[in-house]
């Protein structure tokens, strides 16, 4: 069996997703109950931004910021490298690397969201070959 592709790793994926005006509580307590690792912050179907663990580390910790009242488009990464579903597991997990990224959105040619590849994902996926 051939290597995993990106359409493989979104396939039925459910996109982890919140409103910029949602708290970093409110996006811990989403990550933990969902078991994932990140959360898109969209405004209807527009990405804003990404929210990750490693965020809200450095945020709980760090910053000493009230997770309470911060809000997600207040502390997101915005700008965002993001993948087609057509790059290769390969450029993937290059990119991931080179820009220290741990999950990253996959984007079609009309800018929606088809789904959030993790170094995980890809890795998992060595395991198929």
């Amino acid at each position: 069996m051939g290597r995993t592709i990106i359409p493989d790793v979104i396939q039925e994926q459910v996109i982890a997703r919140l409103p910029g005006e949602s708290t970093i509580r409110e996006a811990a307590r989403y990550m933990i109950d969902h078991s994932v690792g990140s959360v898109l912050v969209m405004d209807g179907d527009t990405l804003k931004g990404i929210f990750t663990e490693r965020d809200a580390l450095r945020i709980f910790v760090a910053t000493r910021r009230n997770p309470d009242h911060t809000q997600l488009s207040e502390v997101m990464t915005e700008n965002l490298a993001t993948l087609s579903p057509d790059d290769s597991p390969e450029d993937a997990e290059r990119r991931m690397v080179d820009g220290n990224f741990r999950h990253m959105p996959v984007v079609d040619a009309n800018g929606k969201v088809l789904g959030v590849v993790s170094q995980r994902d890809l890795l998992h996926g060595e395991d198929a070959a």
